[in-house]
């Protein structure tokens, strides 16, 4: 089939890409001419493990290209993907505005009877405001909700090998399209989710907002096991025994962020609110993440006593591993607290260093190898799970660490507790966690 997306954003990529993988001719259409050149020429702009290899595959072959503008052969498209970015306003709510500046090249260029396919997550009740703008168009145009569940990092599998295919349409002839698309998947039974198009759109906010949940009331136990004396692992271990609650997502750490989580739970908030609503759990999750932000710079500046004048190692810049992205991350949170508050930040990542040096304007040093970020500091801190960060010669950080100024070893604080207490204890330093116990605990038998 052809295919034209709109929007070479994170979600465009990978989807285009995979559409055109899996035999289907595609055009990655966005108004940023520098971003489509750079793509032209093999320079992919946001990093995604074998994304890079599988577009200039899938580019040789011919099946996929890039353009700033909508040739006559691609007006002449089977499907239309809308893949552009709904950010946050002021109050939350997803700001659609790219979605109707999409739909209206749409309506104004297509020229032939034709699905389009909105991937973008939008608010209940977009895709009938874009079915209302293709009124306009010259030909007859059907929309479909069809939202995207790609994880950063590992974004490929989940589109390859998803877990479901949500498809929001309201005739059997666009469901059977949409599912054509998707047949190379070899996709069946629970794995298709057909429904209506307002409830595939709220199906994207409501599993993202219950993830977040999770992982909020994870950190908040963490809050209460600090206080305690428990120990964040074995809250865990014990509630993901019991097979109604599993045990994905309990994993306490500096807090959520990136480009889903902070959105979609508060556009979720906003869409009931202006249904005169309160999602009460969707706004206390909200406000548990930012708080699980503040304790984390809490605990480094106790572990310090006070970080003014103090340098800080921070390794670990994305808000998750395998990707660039440090949008919302907890890194950006942490760094902003800790400059405000009279400490100087060395930085590592393996991957979004350069994205946050950019972001801090030479307020932050970012190192490319990550023991080089070390040198003379007071305290390092782990806020990404990075696997080169997990098994790391605690010797070495504490031959490159300095004792503060009181003479006190030099501190670890693992905001997402993977590395062993007792070997950062053997090394000589000292260790924090986020809920767990600070100092070797003998247990019996």
């Amino acid at each position: 089939m052809r295919i034209v997306v709109l929007g070479a954003g994170y979600v465009g990529l990978v989807t285009g890409t995979g559409l055109s993988d899996l035999g289907h001719e595609v055009l990655l259409y966005d108004i940023a001419a520098e971003k489509i050149a750079k793509l032209r020429d093999g320079r992919v702009p946001i990093y995604e493990p074998g994304l890079a290899d599988l577009i200039r595959r899938n580019q040789r072959s011919g099946r996929l290209s890039f353009a700033s503008d909508i040739a006559f052969e691609q007006s002449n498209a089977d499907a239309w993907f809308i893949s552009v970015g709904t950010p946050p306003g002021a109050d939350g709510a997803a700001d659609v505005s790219a979605v109707v500046a999409a739909t209206d090249t749409i309506a104004r260029v297509a020229r032939k009877e034709a699905f389009v396919i909105v991937k973008s997550t939008v608010p209940v009740g977009t895709c009938d405001l874009v079915q209302g703008r293709l009124a306009a168009a010259k030909v007859s145009l059907e929309v479909v909700s069809n939202p995207e569940f790609l994880k950063e990092g590992d974004a490929l599998s989940d589109f390859f090998k998803p877990d479901r295919v949500v498809i929001g349409a309201h005739t059997e002839r666009a469901r059977d399209f949409v599912r054509a698309l998707y047949a190379p998947l070899q996709l069946s039974g629970e794995r298709i989710v057909m429904t209506d198009p307002r409830s595939s759109e709220l199906i994207k906010y409501a599993a993202n907002t219950m993830l977040a949940v999770r992982i909020s009331f994870m950190n908040e136990l963490s809050r209460l096991c600090h206080a305690t004396g428990a120990d964040i692992h074995c809250v865990r271990r014990g509630v993901g025994s019991d097979a109604r609650i599993g045990k994905k997502f309990l994993y306490a750490g500096p807090g959520y962020g990136g480009s889903c989580f902070p959105k979609d739970v508060q556009a979720l908030a906003a869409l009931a609110r202006a249904h005169g609503l309160v999602l009460e759990t969707a706004e206390a999750a909200h406000r548990a993440n930012e708080e699980q932000a503040r304790f984390v710079a809490q605990l480094v500046e106790t572990s310090l006593s006070g970080v003014m004048g103090k340098q800080i190692s921070v390794w670990g810049c994305a808000f998750k591993p395998e990707t660039d992205d440090i949008r919302e991350s907890p890194a950006v949170k942490l760094c902003h607290t800790l400059l405000a508050r009279g400490a100087t930040v060395v930085a590592h990542d393996p991957e979004a260093g350069p994205n946050f040096a950019k972001h801090f304007a030479g307020k932050v040093t970012v190192k490319e190898r990550e023991y080089d970020a070390l040198s003379g500091s007071h305290a390092l801190v782990l806020l990404t799970e990075w696997r080169s960060y997990r098994a790391p010669s605690f010797t070495e950080i504490r031959r490159r660490l300095v004792p503060s100024p009181t003479g006190a070893a030099p501190v670890l604080v693992d905001a997402r507790n993977v590395w062993r207490l007792e070997d950062v204890l053997r090394a000589g330093l000292r260790y924090q966690g986020v809920g767990v116990r600070s100092r070797a605990v003998k247990t019996q038998p």
